[in-house]
């Protein structure tokens, strides 16, 4: 049952030990310098690892459902993993990577019935508000799920700031947090326009073919 891993694992090792730039051998030797911080939603769809085609050492990656920043709080696996990266690391850049056809905003939206998954989402329940009153009351679920997508990650983003080892970087402007929406049915990825408060396709991308379908989203 682990075949298509292992077989993956030969193909990574064949490349990066064994290939002409040993790159493993030299990031062993010399330390990792990552240059960013993803944090990305558990969905095996949107993998950062998978869709960037990045070469090893290149982020840190932090996986949360719904690629949900919560508020600080002391002690969670978030803080310390931001600590260790922006202070000890130095990475200087944060990817904050939603993405379409979410099961977490689907959870949110049906109220699952859950308690470790719905104390985990509760705090969407602003962007869920905010969805609701862009869209109005005779929105159907389709656009109702799109807006929550595009709030999901704004959140986030305010919830970042309130990250002690965040807050002080942003201050002194060395420290930039890039906001990203990734559409699984167009293969486009999005950036947040604060000045318009939109998401819109990042520059330089090809066109693919639009995947459509008429059932729920999962």
């Amino acid at each position: 049952m682990t075949e298509t891993l292992l077989k993956g694992f030969r193909e990574f090792c064949a490349d990066a030990y064994d290939g002409k730039s040993s790159l493993m051998g030299r990031l062993v030797e010399e330390g990792q310098r990552p240059e960013y911080f993803i944090i990305s939603c558990i969905d095996s769809r949107s993998n950062p690892g998978t869709i960037f085609r990045p070469a090893p050492g290149t982020f840190i990656a932090y996986k949360a459902m719904g690629a949900i920043v919560r508020p600080y709080q002391q002690g969670t696996a978030l803080a310390a993993a931001l600590q260790f990266a922006l202070h000890h690391v130095n990475v200087r850049k944060i990817i904050l990577l939603g993405h379409t056809r979410c099961g977490a905003i689907n959870a949110l939206v049906d109220k699952v019935d859950d308690p470790d998954i719905a104390e985990f989402i509760d705090v969407a329940q602003t962007a869920l508000s905010k969805a609701k009153a862009q869209c109005g009351p005779d929105a159907d679920r389709e656009e109702l799920l799109h807006r929550i997508e595009e709030q999901l990650v704004t959140l986030s983003l305010e919830n970042l700031k309130t990250y002690p080892s965040v807050a002080p970087l942003l201050e002194d402007e060395s420290l930039e947090i890039v906001p990203w929406l990734f559409e699984l049915e167009t293969g486009t990825l999005k950036k947040f326009e604060p000045e318009t408060k939109s998401f819109v396709p990042v520059p330089g991308q090809a066109e693919h073919k639009m995947y459509r379908r008429k059932a729920a989203r999962t």
